[in-house]
Parts: structure tokens; C-alpha cells; sequence
């Protein structure tokens, strides 16, 4: 039997609210798309020093120059609503003696009220996305550093429809590698290069280090420190995730030996998952986690293989994806298997979109 440990990402698996997007969206419309498209590039390029989730980092000056304060980060924070069924999923481990560990990469104010305040778990189990705006604005206040930062928003928000057209490539199936590095989009490249790499650092501004992001290879650390405090090895863990934040340790999980599970994930957190689950009540991640425990790897492929009514490989052949999408789905990933791997991707893509509505309890 394995302990009785859980390792969960938070927005997604948690609580829905992408709180930086929101605060990005409020203080500059239609920034944070070609940010995260962005992100998504400098993470599969393997940019020197940048992990996936760097975004957060990357929305900072912008957030310092429209006078974001970190009691607006809160107020936001406050508008959260935790998924359904978090309630009941996440008390029952704890009644029953689970260890839970977050690690998010959300902005740690998110945490203080969902962790702490609404479901008992202390920040010392949690690792998110520490920002203090307060402290940065008092070490960058010259106009000249949000000179540069307001010139530079401008241009890339004018090579929005360039960066549309992007995100509509990879979206229907182009490498974002490619697309993003061809000469069709070099303007979008190179204003965003400029910027972050070149023209904050010439104001003192060091992108990746002025806030640390909890994502990539980040929580790959966070999860061996709680494992080392838990006295158990990274081949007890499941981890809970939902997207291309999680893929490395997602990756790392599967050399050592544990279990990656994607919850309604997209592409980048289930080609590293080993199992997948599609639906809008966490309680439904309860059966997996416990087959985990009680049995490992072939514990869950049992679960999933006593579910075939209700799983991804199920239902009524040749049904349309919104049909196939009903209460629970379970699969394991192999992304070799290139027909079913796209199902599984298309069928989280689905109930992705349906977890926003079944959102409950605000927290405001």
C-alpha cells in the first residue's frame, strides 16, 4: 500500500480562477492571451532559465504600471469559486488521515483565503507564486522604467490580430515552435523579446527574478521537499494537475515512479499523465487516488478498467464528443496510441469548458 499522500495543483483541480489572467485582463485588455501563448512557446523552446507559468512574471510591470496594488491581488482574489464537489473531496482525505500538499502556481494571496481560510490547509503545506507589488513599486519608480514598459505594451497590443492568427495555427494543430518562429510572426517575437529580455533589464527590471514563479521544474522541487518532510519518495506520490505547469513534474513523476494525473487537462498536461479524468466533480478524482494507494499502478488501471461504461473509451461509438462527456471518465494516457491520445485531449478540451459553470461557492 502506498501512503496516504496527495499532491494536487490549484486552479484547475480546486479552485476555478486564473487570477493573474484576471488581473492582467482588468488593468490591460487582451494582454494575457499572447502572454500565455508566449509562455507556452519560451517553455517548448526551452528559453534558458524560463519555466512554464512564467507568465506571472511576465504580467508584473504591466501590473505595476496601471497601480495594481497587492490589496487589489486580494479583492480579486476574493472572487474565486472553488470547483464542485472540492468540498466533500478534499475533507474526506483529511478525515481519513491524507496528507495534502498544494503547489500552485498562483499567486500565494489566492491561497491564503482558498488553503487556509476555506479548506484548513496551512500555507506551510502550500507552495504558490509569492508577489509583493508594494515592494517592487518602491524599488522601481522612475519614469523611464514605465516609459519603457507603457511604449512596449502598446506594440504588442497592436500585433494582436498577428498574435490571433498565431494562436489560431496551433490551435488547429501546427507545432507552436514553428509557428511561432517563422518570419510570418517575427514582429510579435521580437517585440516580445524586446521587451522582456532586453529593454526591462537596461531599466534594473530582471524578469525572472523579480518573482519567482511556482511552475516548470519549480515544482518539481516543491514536491521533493514535501516529500523529504513527509519521509516518502516521489514513486508514493499522485499529483494532480491540469496544465503545462505541471508537465515537468507530470514527467518526472513518470521516471520515478508515481502517478500523474490530469483533470480535465489539455494537451500539455496529459502527455505526460498516466491517468486522465474528465469531469465537473472533483469528488470523482476520490476513486482514483484511493485505488492509488491501495493498490499503485495497477490498482488505478483496475478502477479504470471496472469504469468502462462511463470511460473515455466508452459509450455509444461514433458519438459526438458532447454525448461521449457525461458525469465521470476515466483513461489511461498513452500518447503513442495517437487516435486515442487526441480523443482523451478532445474529450478534456470538452469538459474543460463545462467546469467553469459547475463552479460553486464564491468566496468573496
Amino acid at each position: 500500500m502506498k501512503p496516504k499522500v496527495l499532491f494536487t495543483d490549484g486552479e484547475g483541480p480546486i479552485v476555478f480562477k486564473d487570477l493573474a489572467a484576471d488581473l492582467a485582463q482588468k488593468a490591460v485588455p487582451g494582454l494575457f492571451p499572447i502572454l500565455s501563448f508566449y509562455d507556452d512557446y519560451l517553455a517548448e523552446v526551452g528559453t534558458e532559465g524560463y519555466q512554464a507559468g512564467d507568465t506571472l512574471a511576465l504580467i508584473v510591470p504591466h501590473l505595476l504600471l496601471h497601480g495594481v496594488t497587492d490589496e487589489d491581488v486580494e479583492k480579486e482574489a476574493r472572487d474565486a469559486k472553488v470547483c464542485l464537489g472540492v468540498e466533500e473531496y478534499i475533507q474526506g482525505l483529511q478525515k481519513d488521515g491524507w496528507e495534502i500538499r498544494i503547489i500552485s502556481t498562483a499567486y500565494s494571496q489566492l491561497w491564503k483565503l482558498v488553503g487556509e481560510q476555506y479548506l484548513g490547509i496551512s500555507m506551510q503545506h502550500i507552495a504558490s507564486t509569492d508577489l509583493d507589488l508594494g515592494r517592487l513599486r518602491g524599488r522601481f519608480e522612475s519614469n523611464r522604467f514605465y516609459s519603457a514598459v507603457s511604449e512596449s505594451e502598446r506594440e504588442i497590443l497592436g500585433l494582436a490580430p498577428l498574435a490571433q492568427e498565431a494562436m489560431q495555427s496551433v490551435d488547429t494543430g501546427e507545432n507552436i515552435v514553428s509557428v511561432f518562429g517563422s518570419e510570418k510572426y517575427a514582429p510579435l517575437k521580437n517585440a516580445l523579446d524586446g521587451f522582456y529580455w532586453k529593454r526591462l533589464k537596461e531599466n534594473g527590471y530582471k524578469t525572472l527574478q523579480e518573482v519567482q514563479v511556482m511552475g516548470g521544474k519549480r515544482k518539481i522541487q516543491a514536491a521533493q521537499r514535501f516529500a523529504n518532510e513527509l519521509g516518502i519518495k516521489l514513486s508514493d506520490v499522485p499529483y494532480v494537475g491540469d496544465s503545462i505547469t505541471d508537465d515537468a513534474l507530470n514527467a518526472q513523476l513518470l521516471i520515478e515512479g508515481g502517478l500523474p494525473i490530469a483533470i480535465n487537462g489539455n494537451y500539455y498536461a496529459l502527455r505526460n499523465a498516466r491517468v486522465a479524468v474528465a469531469t465537473e466533480d472533483m469528488r470523482d478524482l476520490r476513486p482514483v487516488v484511493d485505488a492509488w494507494q491501495i493498490g499503485g499502478h495497477e490498482g488505478v488501471c483496475r478502477l479504470v478498467e471496472s469504469q468502462s461504461i462511463s470511460s473515455m473509451t466508452g459509450g455509444k461509438e461514433g458519438a459526438p464528443i458532447h454525448e461521449v462527456v457525461s458525469s465521470r471518465k476515466y483513461a489511461i494516457v498513452d500518447p503513442t496510441d495517437r487516435e486515442e491520445f487526441g480523443r482523451i485531449v478532445a474529450i478534456s478540451k470538452e469538459s474543460r469548458k463545462k467546469v467553469r459553470g459547475a463552479a460553486t461557492a464564491r468566496l468573496g
